[in-house]
């Protein structure tokens, strides 16, 4: 991973980005040409690649399991949202993109 990111920001506040996501929900984020999912799991937010890294499925038609992990609908391979990790080591790990909230907004750190 390189030390160079682009700042995109997602949302205008912290409360803005609630009002849409409910517990263990997967949202797809357009940001420019790229396509990024963005999941809540445990009161917590999650930016990670769209398609999984085995054969390319959309994530956001996976689901989020108890133990802050993704899991890909086609093979039922699980990544873990903080580290992009696959749980069994079937297949590379999922790309994750740091995220920061401040007063200015949202924002999802890409590479």
């Amino acid at each position: 991973m390189g030390s160079t990111y682009k700042s995109v920001k997602v949302f205008n506040s912290f409360s803005a980005m609630e009002k849409v996501f409910g517990e263990k929900a997967i949202r797809v984020l357009r940001i420019g040409e790229l396509k990024v999912c963005l999941a809540k799991s445990k009161d917590e937010f999650y930016a990670f690649e769209a398609l999984c890294p085995h054969q390319k499925q959309p994530l956001s038609e996976g689901t989020l399991n108890a133990f802050n992990e993704v899991i890909c609908p086609l093979h039922f391979y699980r990544f873990n949202l903080k580290t992009g990790a696959e749980a069994n080591r079937l297949c590379h790990d999922l790309k994750t993109f740091p995220m920061e909230i401040n007063d200015q907004g949202v924002f999802i750190k890409l590479y």
